[in-house]
């Protein structure tokens, strides 16, 4: 809805404003043909959207983080697998939107020292585990 920003007012800013840039507020600016979607799904893609949109660019995914976080889906938070649209979505569970733990560090040093504390991938076992 192009009118609802306001003159001046670009889309990421609007849509900051309306959500407070919580994850959980997505549903005040989520269209309605997207109401047989997940609510968690539709939260895990405005997540990732807004650290795409970061102001400053080191802040930002890479490609290669974006396709990470994105497959890495976390599970619903409701014991019948989906939340429901119709809340409100004023709820105390509302928080700041918080990296998840799956994100690769930005910086070069920061890889590097996140490499270092990742377990050895099961392609690289040592020559006494791989089967004959």
């Amino acid at each position: 809805p192009v009118g609802e920003f306001g003159d001046g007012v670009d889309i990421v800013h609007w849509i900051k404003m309306m959500t407070g840039s919580k994850r959980e507020q997505v549903i005040k600016i989520m269209d309605p043909r997207l109401s047989t979607v997940p609510v968690h799904e539709v939260m895990h893609v405005f997540y990732v959207a807004l650290l795409c949109v970061e102001e400053q660019s080191v802040q930002r995914p890479t490609m290669r983080e974006v396709v990470q976080i994105l497959s890495e889906l976390p599970k619903p938070t409701t014991k019948h697998g989906e939340e429901q649209l119709t809340g409100s979505g004023d709820g105390d569970e509302s928080g700041p939107v918080g990296p998840p733990e799956t994100v690769e560090p930005a910086t070069d040093e920061a890889k590097e020292q996140h490499q270092q504390q990742q377990p050895s991938s099961p392609s690289s076992l040592p020559p006494n585990l791989i089967s004959i």
